[in-house]
Formats: structure tokens, sequence, C-alpha cells
């Protein structure tokens, strides 16, 4: 009992920080809105789906599960710069002389990090049904959304602690996080791969963010269909993501901070 409630008062501590934060909230809230509204309003109109233009209604139903990943993503990088500020602040090391669990610390940034993810990407999708977003799935599909929306929150938070402890300052820290903006800009987020050119084309079908998006699209809307291996290819590369960047993030907090 002891044990959960660190991790309740850790993990409570930084949601309000990100939440009290006004620049995480421009970032991860304010900027994945922007960009939602001047994609379906400026650019929707002169995207081709399906073979036809698109309008404002119908690019909004494809693009905002993207979106909804884009903005995890963004708050990945505010996962990253807070570790790195307890780290180099001295913070993390004055937990360590308490009797706190080692993985209840780390444990804390990880949880807050996935609810705090959640948080963000539930108001945006808010802003989207505002717009017009509608949800066409069955309960069960929508829960099976946001499990999937769990699982990746957590492989990207897992791959967001390596670069926060090892990062020199807090400024470099979140760097990784544009790596994954730049697989969900080349992917089928955004628009549909097949207008990109040939060898652009290859890598979006063939990298995670793909399959990803394409599952996250047919849970919110059962009338869009997904080839029969997306399922099992999104599970490989999120489970197979989480299980080699926990053992990749654990080992380097434990060289880090208690090999020395």
């Amino acid at each position: 009992m002891q044990t959960i409630k660190q991790l309740g008062a850790l993990t409570g501590r930084i949601i309000r920080q990100n939440l009290t934060n006004s620049d995480t909230i421009i970032t991860v809230i304010a900027m994945p809105v922007f960009m939602l509204l001047f994609f379906v309003y400026v650019l929707g109109g002169n995207i081709v789906l399906s073979g036809n233009t698109s309008n404002t209604s119908n690019y909004l139903s494809y693009a905002l599960p993207g979106f909804l990943l884009l903005t995890m993503t963004m708050g990945s990088a505010y996962t990253s710069l807070r570790i790195n500020n307890d780290r180099t602040s001295g913070f993390l090391n004055r937990l360590h002389s308490l009797p706190i669990r080692r993985w209840v610390i780390l444990g804390s940034h990880i949880l807050a990090s996935i609810i705090f993810m959640v948080i963000a990407e539930v108001l945006v999708l808010l802003v989207g049904i505002v717009m017009g977003f509608r949800i066409h799935a069955s309960v069960i599909s929508v829960f099976g959304f946001w499990g999937l929306s769990i699982l990746f929150g957590l492989a990207i938070t897992l791959l967001a602690i390596p670069f926060s402890l090892k990062a020199d300052n807090y400024a470099s820290a979140g760097g990784f996080s544009y790596v994954l903006l730049m697989l969900l800009f080349v992917s089928s987020a955004l628009i549909p791969t097949k207008g990109m050119a040939t060898p652009i084309r290859i890598f979006a079908d063939n990298q995670p963010m793909t399959p990803i998006v394409n599952l996250a699209r047919r849970l919110l809307n059962q009338t869009v269909s997904v080839s029969d291996g997306t399922v099992m290819t999104v599970l490989l590369w999120l489970i197979g993501g989480i299980v080699l960047l926990g053992i990749i993030s654990y080992r380097v907090y434990v060289h880090m901070f208690f090999k020395k």
C-alpha cells in the first residue's frame, strides 16, 4: 500500500507540472489543434482520397486518428524533458536516498506520461468532434482504440527514457521526438501513401507508423478496411518495441545511478 501511495504521489506531481506549464500545454494540445484546423480547413479540400478530391468532412474523418497519435508523440518530448530535468537538478538522486523502490521512481514518469498523453488526446478528439468528426464504431472497437493508444504511449515513453537520461541538458532531451514526428508525417497519418514518390511510398508503407495509424482509423470508423495482417503487424511492432525498449531503458537507468 505504501508503494502505491508513493507511485500516486510522484505521478500526481509530474501530471501537475505538465498541466500547469504553459509551454507544455501550447506544444502538446494547442499546436496539434492548430495543425488540425489548418490541415482540415486549408489543405483538406485539395487532398485526394479514394481517387477523388476530398471535402473538409471527409478529410477530417481520414486525418483525425493520425492527429491523435501525433498529439501523443508531441507529448513524449515533454516526458523526456521532465526526466532529464529531474536528473540534472539532482531530484532523482534525492529520491534514491529515500526508502522508495527503484521501479516506482521510473514508473511514475511512465504512468504520468501515458495519462497526460491520453488527456491531450481526448481534448484533441473533442475538438475534432466539434468540427464534425463522428465515431462510427462499436463500444468494443472504441475501447480497442484506447488500448492501442495506451500501448503506443507506453512504447514512445520507453523510447524517451534513454534519451532523457543520457542528454546533457534539458534543451536536447526531447530531440528524439522529431524522428517520431517525421515517421508520422511520412506515413498514412495525414495523406494517403499512394500519391507519394515511389521510394518514399515504399518506406511509408513499411515503417511502423502506417499500420498503427491505419488500425487506429479502422477502430474509430469500421467502414474503413485494413488488411488481415495489420493487427498482427501493429502488435508485433508495439509489444516487441515495449519489451526491447523497456529492457534498454531499465539498463540505462540502473547503469547511470546504481553501477558507478
